[in-house]
């Protein structure tokens, strides 16, 4: 850490530059709106709702691009494409007549109209978020505002695990936590999968012993209680993987390997 320190590691770099944003529809010539921002914008068109994202500022408009309201976060809107990646939707969602937005430590839900914070849930390192059966399921970490504070710094005492919390869009509450040791990946209905793996891939010699073996942890969460209902390992990593229902695809680099399981 001192190391980090004397060359600058202990400093995340922030971009507060001006820019100029237009946005209108494809074809037209002239803007449906113009305006100036501080941060890299980014442009999350929604389904009732476009949302641009601009360091800690978020400008929401309405599906012609006139400007319904604006809100400043306590931190930046990861800069990230919008869409359901394999960790979930995010880091802008609109489901059910709410606008979710997260930042680095805050989860927020929005009336999308008129912009007004129907609540707020503090957790630092979101992912995603999975929307099923009227519960919002958050992809997070046990990470605190220290991590985010001396990010570059390393502390070997202290190990970032991932954690869900089903929450009820209505009110923001947490009905459980759960600690699968891997990132959900996978939510519908009754199944719930989180994963964890590692490949160092091609390395050999004395770093490939350094960096372990590959390894494929799966576990399948019940989204009642959020209690592990089992866990399935395997001594490779997958590339990909593909779920439906009680049907799992691994697909390696040269096999594709077909798991299914009866359900009760």
């Amino acid at each position: 850490n001192e190391m980090q320190r004397n060359s600058g590691g202990d400093k995340v770099v922030v971009d507060e530059s001006i820019y100029q944003v237009a946005i209108g529809r494809f074809g037209e010539t002239t803007p449906d709106w113009a305006g100036l921002v501080i941060g890299p914008p980014r442009l999350y068109p929604l389904a009732t709702v476009n949302v641009l994202a601009a360091g800690g500022t978020i400008t929401v408009f309405n599906k012609s691009n006139r400007k319904l309201w604006q809100a400043q976060l306590i931190y930046p809107v990861p800069a990230v494409d919008n869409g359901q990646s394999s960790t979930g939707a995010g880091p802008c969602a609109e489901r059910d007549g709410i606008l979710y937005v997260f930042d680095a430590a805050v989860l927020t839900a929005f009336d999308p109209a008129a912009g007004n914070v129907l609540w707020r849930l503090p957790s630092i390192g979101i992912l995603g978020l999975f929307f099923d059966q009227g519960m919002v399921y958050v992809n997070t970490t046990t990470a605190n505002l220290n991590n985010l504070k001396y990010s570059r710094q390393i502390d070997v005492t202290r190990k970032i695990r991932s954690v869900l919390l089903k929450v009820d869009p209505k009110t923001g509450r947490i009905v459980w936590t759960s600690q699968p040791r891997g990132a959900v990946c996978y939510v519908s209905g009754p199944f719930i999968y989180a994963s964890y793996s590692f490949d160092p891939g091609d390395v050999t010699g004395p770093e490939a012993a350094l960096m372990g073996r590959p390894f494929l942890r799966l576990v399948r969460i019940d989204p009642g209680n959020g209690h592990v209902l089992w866990e399935y390992t395997e001594g490779r990593a997958p590339v990909d993987m593909q779920f439906d229902g009680p049907t799992i695809r691994l697909i390696f680099k040269k096999q594709v390997e077909v798991l299914h399981y009866l359900v009760l």
